[in-house]
């Protein structure tokens, strides 16, 4: 799956480069994730969808959030799969034409669903806060990175981990997006498209 990610973005850089004005913070993305969750006994691979969006309020504040559905390889007929969802507001502060400081803050959900044959399905919903620092940076006419350094606290514990993220505007409001999320114990990676407003 990998190979096939890298080798679509690969040939997408060969697409002409498109000159970009200030950043934005109003758009929506979709995506394909693929998981690798670490249970401690061993590491589950899993993939689902992912959708974003954000809304610029004024020059620094803006509303986002996401939804991320996941399904792992089952283990003796015991199907696995789960959910991710974030709302909240963040902050940005212009460095330069090129460099933004980006710093957010949200409410967390994070719901995991077993269904054992014949036992049926139990569920587990935990809750809790994400706060987020990091940068957007634009390395040329249509290339953007930003990582990102974020801690969440959940019922049932507290995770640090960053977010690498990369887009190739094909466009001024379209692009190809590029993203992982590297955890204590697991990571995502999702290949996507983003419209900007």
């Amino acid at each position: 799956m990998f190979r096939v990610i890298f080798g679509v973005v690969a040939s997408v850089l060969l697409i002409p480069g498109i000159a970009l004005a200030e950043f934005v913070y109003t758009g929506v993305e979709a995506g394909y994730v693929d998981v690798e969750f670490d249970t401690g006994a061993g590491t589950l691979d899993g993939d689902g969808y992912r959708f974003a969006g954000s809304l610029e309020l004024n020059e620094r504040w803006f509303m986002h959030g996401e939804y991320e559905d996941r399904d792992f390889d089952s283990i003796l007929g015991v199907g696995i799969g789960g959910s991710h969802m974030e709302l909240g507001a963040g902050y940005a502060h212009s460095f330069s034409d090129s460099l933004d400081f980006v710093g957010t803050a949200s409410w967390v959900n994070e719901e995991v669903d077993v269904a054992i044959p014949g036992f049926g399905a139990v569920g587990v919903d935990s809750d809790g806060i994400a706060l987020g620092g990091g940068v957007r940076a634009r390395v040329a006419d249509s290339f953007e990175l930003g990582a990102m350094l974020q801690w969440v606290d959940l019922d049932g514990g507290s995770d640090t981990g960053i977010e690498l993220m990369g887009r190739y505007f094909f466009t001024p409001r379209y692009a190809f997006t590029l993203e992982t999320d590297i955890n204590d114990d697991f990571d995502t990676l999702t290949f996507g498209f983003r419209a900007e407003f």
